[in-house]
Parts: structure tokens; C-alpha cells; sequence
């Protein structure tokens, strides 16, 4: 018969991925299992937990399908300091210099369970809230109400302040929710191997002094959802810029000036992330390789790497009764991370170190500081879905619009307009027809993956946003300075979710995005 076990989370969940993992669920059962009251039925339990643990390693049966609600992840605010368990491992230990404990710091993070916001809410947001169910089809019926009895005295899945209310049942979960299965890519879930109840009684049985367990009862299974890529999420964060406890701005016209520094930063704080990130000596050296391309967007030997990685995009004040278009204010989006758990924690990690960090020139400081950004109406406004989104800094077209010949005959027939008009108007709409071919490449490419598509693009001469300057006026150089800038206004049929750069230098500033039905929404947020 089948068997679903519900979790009510009461509290939010602070895992690092999401869903939840199959393997905290068992963990969190064996737990319960090994408390005093179950001291008189232990063999039928540990029968009914081993049970669980083979699912999907014996024949016809079949890993559990995850049921969830949506969940939006909330953002680190502050941190916490956690005793390093590595003891016997003096390589890996970081003492505090002044109180000689060895403690770990962690960003408290994690989600949001249940509606998010969208303008839809699904029947298992509505039904159930808050709950995310694991689904097997085929359990032995005597082990039912064995799982129950252990599923209903567990207080917390996951983390200690993961609080939850736990039921078994043989019931279908609702649908309309969000359902997770088993495929060959998405978000890396670790599920019980056989033997993890094994291990868990070997740890719980462990003197803390002794060396670490050398199997952890676990493996790795990829898990994709059935929603639409467009309501994933892009880990996104946004970091203000202040000098001496005020505000500092910047021309956003030259772009370079704040966006250069903040990579610097990245750069040095990569160290910092592998550290507290790798596992050990063996694990550090792909770490290391991953921070990198994650981070900076470079490879093993320093080179740039043409995937998706950490974005640097200042948002200049088009907010408020002041829109002077002036960067306060910046956002790091990585649009490559998708459901990765592990570039997650990179990006997380790279949140916390961030803060409180000065801004250098060539060396030299800056005295500003990078603060976590109090006011999250800029964090919504860039990270919501819209269908119009309108650029607050140029676009850079990924190629050139016409070659030198053409340009030639284009500017020919513009002096000729007079004497042959159909002539210069086939040239133009030759410059034009291109000029949307590039701009639609851009676009299609920053929302690959997503059921979204283009209604209809318009150039904007000026800037489209009070505050936003001439797409001209914006500095560029290098690679940059090859091709046009322009400003655009975009219209997807459907509503697409944020952050949005699009066009050469998405990941340096150029070409990001801005809704502009949020505008209505956040009248009179401060610049």
C-alpha cells in the first residue's frame, strides 16, 4: 500500500536546499525512534526504519516523490557561531585568536514555506500550508502504523529550530502542488542508503573525541520539480554602499568604477568561502575550482568562462520623489545557479562576507562601505514577476549591428534620401530588423529554460525611467566599447520572474532590467 508522511513546518525550514532532504526525514525518524518510549517495540521499528531505508535500492521499489508547496528563500540578516566538531583534525580547526574556541561562523538563512506571493495560489498552498509530503507507492501495510507512532513524537526535521508536526498516512497527497521526482538534473537531495540506520545509532553511540565516521549512510540523487523554470528563483541579494554612515552614490554612467571594486572583493573573499565550504584537504582543491567560476566568473587558470556566474548589477534611484539615477545600491544575482544547493551556500557565504567590507581603488580606500541593504522594496522590485520590463542601464548588443559596408551604404542613402527614399527606407529597415534580432538574442538568452516568450520589444531613444540617462552617455570599454548601447522596453506574453540582464556585460552591470508595473507599487521609496 502506499505511504505518505507529512511534515508541518511551523516555522519556516533552514536547510540549505529545498526540498527538504529524504535523508533529514529518516534521521529525524531514527531520533525519534531511539527515545525512551520506544524501548518496548524497538525490533518492529528498526524493521519498519530499515524498510524505508532500502527504498529505491531493492527491487520494485522506488525512491519517495516529494510533494512541497512553493517556498521562497529568505536572506541572510545575521549570523551564528557553532562548535567546529573537527577536533582531531588540527588542519581544519579555526580557533578564535582572543577566546581560544574553535567555532564556525553560519549565516542564518533558509525559506519561506507555502505562498510566496505570486499572484496564484495552489491548491496545496490553500489545503495544506506549509507542508511538504514524502510519497511511496508500495510500503508493507504493517509498517504504516509503525512509521506513524515513531512520525508523530518527532518535534524538528532538519535543524532544531526546524519545528514540525509529523504524520504517516496512507492517503495521495493534494494535487496542484509542486511534485519532485528523481531525474538527471536539478537539486542534489541526499536519500538514506542502506546502512544509515546503522550509522546513525554508531554516532548517537559516539564519544565526541573520537575520529569522524568514515560512512555517512547516504548518497546523492538528483531531484527535479514540474513547475516551469520561470518560478525558480536567481539567488539574489542586495548590498548598499555607504561612507561615513550616510549614503554614497556614484554616476551610474560609469559603471566601472563601482562595479571593479565589488569584483575585487569577490576575489578576495574567495579564499574565505573555500575554507568554510570544503569538507576537507581532498575537497578543497574542487572547491576552490568551483568558488572561482561561481564568484568571478573565471576558470582554473584565470581565464574568463563563458557559463553563467555571479552577477555585479547596480541599480541606479529611479525610486521615490528624488529619481536622480544615481547608484546607491547593488545588486549580485547568480544567474547560473539554478537548484544547485552547494552554489547556494557560495553565494550565501559570499553575502555575509561582504557585509561591512571597503570598497578599494587600485589599492587604495575608498571609505565606502558594502552594508546589507535594510530597506527589501528594492530586493521585491527586482526579483518580481512582470511582463514589461524596461532597461535602467544600457543594453550592449552581443555583436555588431551592420558591417563597415553596410554602414557605408546606410549613410549613403540617408544623404540621398530626398532623390531615392524607397531605397534609404529598405536600408533602415535592414538596420532596424537586425538591430531586434540582437536585441531578442539577448533576451532569449537571459531567460533560456523559462515558458516565457517575447510579445514585442521597442528601442527607447531616451532613458525609459526618470533618472536613467542616454544609452551613449554610459562609458564602456574594451570589448564593451565594440558595439551599440541601447535602451529597450521588453514584453513577455507572461509574467517573468527577476533579476534581468541581458545583452554583452550582463554580469558587469550592463543591460539590467526593471519592472515597470513595480513603480506603482513602490511610489515613494526613499533614492
Amino acid at each position: 500500500m502506499p505511504l505518505a508522511i507529512r511534515v508541518q513546518f511551523l516555522a519556516g525550514y533552514s536547510g540549505r536546499e529545498w526540498p527538504p532532504s529524504p535523508a533529514r526525514l529518516f534521521k529525524a525518524l531514527v531520533a525519534s525512534a531511539r527515545s525512551g518510549w520506544a524501548q518496548s517495540n524497538r525490533k518492529a521499528i528498526d524493521d519498519s526504519l530499515r524498510v524505508l531505508e532500502q527504498q529505491g535500492r531493492i527491487e520494485n521499489t522506488k525512491l519517495p516523490e516529494i510533494v512541497t508547496p512553493h517556498a521562497k528563500q529568505r536572506p541572510a540578516r545575521q549570523r551564528r557561531f557553532i562548535p567546529n566538531n573537527s577536533k582531531n583534525w588540527p588542519s581544519e580547526r579555526k580557533f578564535n585568536p582572543v577566546k581560544g574556541i574553535d567555532l564556525d561562523e553560519e549565516p542564518l538563512a533558509g525559506w519561506e514555506v507555502g505562498w510566496d506571493g505570486k499572484a496564484e495560489r495552489h491548491v496545496a498552498d490553500i489545503e495544506m500550508p506549509h507542508t511538504v509530503w514524502y510519497w511511496w507507492p508500495d510500503v508493507d501495510a504493517s509498517h504504516v502504523p509503525i512509521i506513524r507512532d515513531v512520525a508523530r513524537r518527532v518535534p524538528s526535521v532538519g535543524k532544531g529550530e526546524d519545528l514540525a508536526i509529523l504524520d504517516a498516512t496512507d492517503a495521495k497527497p493534494p494535487d496542484g502542488a509542486v511534485r519532485w521526482q528523481p531525474a538527471s538534473t536539478g537539486a542534489s537531495l541526499e536519500v538514506p542508503e542502506a546502512g544509515c540506520l546503522d550509522v546513525c545509532d554508531a554516532l548517537f553511540a559516539r564519544d565526541r573525541n573520537e575520529l569522524p565516521l568514515s560512512a555517512a549512510g547516504v548518497r546523492a540523487v538528483t531531484y527535479a520539480s514540474d513547475t516551469r523554470a520561470a518560478d525558480r528563483d536567481v539567488p539574489t541579494f542586495v548590498l548598499g554602499l555607504w561612507r561615513n554612515g550616510k549614503r554614497c552614490s556614484w554616476d551610474a554612467r560609469l559603471l566601472r568604477q563601482v562595479v571593479g571594486p565589488v569584483r575585487h572583493l569577490l576575489d578576495e573573499v574567495r579564499a574565505e568561502v573555500v575554507d568554510m565550504l570544503a569538507r576537507g584537504p581532498s575537497d578543497r582543491p574542487a572547491m576552490e575550482a568551483l568558488v572561482r567560476r561561481v564568484l568571478v566568473g573565471h576558470d582554473e587558470s584565470d581565464k574568463p568562462v563563458s557559463e553563467p556566474h555571479l552577477a555585479v548589477l547596480p541599480l541606479p534611484s529611479v525610486l521615490g520623489p528624488y529619481p536622480d539615477g544615481r547608484v546607491r545600491r547593488i545588486a549580485l544575482a547568480d544567474f547560473g545557479g539554478g537548484d544547485d544547493p552547494t552554489r547556494r551556500a557560495i553565494v550565501e557565504m559570499a553575502q555575509v562576507l561582504l557585509h561591512g567590507r571597503e570598497l578599494r581603488d587600485n589599492g587604495r580606500g575608498t571609505g565606502v562601505i558594502l552594508d546589507t541593504e535594510p530597506d527589501g522594496q528594492w530586493l521585491r522590485a527586482i526579483t518580481k514577476r512582470s511582463r514589461t520590463w524596461v532597461t535602467v542601464t544600457p543594453l550592449v548588443q552581443q555583436a555588431k549591428e551592420l558591417t563597415r559596408d553596410e554602414w557605408k551604404r546606410l549613410i549613403e542613402a540617408r544623404r540621398n534620401v530626398k532623390n531615392e527614399p524607397a531605397k534609404a527606407a529598405a536600408r533602415e529597415l535592414h538596420l532596424q530588423k537586425r538591430r531586434r534580432e540582437l536585441v531578442e538574442r539577448s533576451v532569449r538568452q537571459a531567460i533560456a529554460g523559462r515558458e516565457a516568450s517575447i510579445e514585442s520589444i521597442e528601442v527607447v531613444a531616451g532613458g525609459p525611467l526618470a533618472g536613467v540617462h542616454i544609452a551613449k552617455h554610459y562609458r564602456a570599454n574594451g570589448y564593451l566599447g565594440e558595439t551599440p548601447k541601447l535602451h529597450v522596453r521588453v514584453t513577455f506574453d507572461r509574467p517573468v520572474a527577476g533579476p534581468i540582464a541581458i545583452g554583452r556585460g550582463r554580469h558587469v552591470g550592463f543591460g539590467v532590467l526593471w519592472p515597470v508595473d513595480a513603480m506603482a507599487v513602490h511610489v515613494g521609496v526613499a533614492s
